[in-house]
């Protein structure tokens, strides 16, 4: 009905907002700090878990809980990640 296609019209105004903010903010040097599938570094990440994965190294980066960011070579906000561990078997 009516309210399904306001509430479209409304996500797709906010989406429109934040892709530009996005955009003004990276060209003056904002950005997301790459993780997932790199090892785990103090540095830029807080890591919330530690899962056992017998087909990654120990340590690497498997899945970003929350986004972190860098503004030009200074770490804003650490990526919250899950990292994998060494598995049981």
């Amino acid at each position: 009905g009516q309210e399904h296609t306001d509430f479209d019209a409304f996500y797709k105004g906010a989406e429109l907002v934040r892709n530009k903010l996005v955009k003004i903010l990276e060209a003056r040097g904002l950005r997301p700090i790459e993780c997932v599938g790199t090892p785990f570094d103090e540095n830029l990440h807080d890591a919330l878990l530690q899962v056992p994965r017998a087909d990654l190294a120990p340590g690497t980066v498997i899945d970003e809980v929350e986004t972190g960011y860098m503004l030009y070579d200074r770490v804003i906000r650490h990526a919250k990640v899950t990292v994998a561990a060494e598995s049981a078997s």
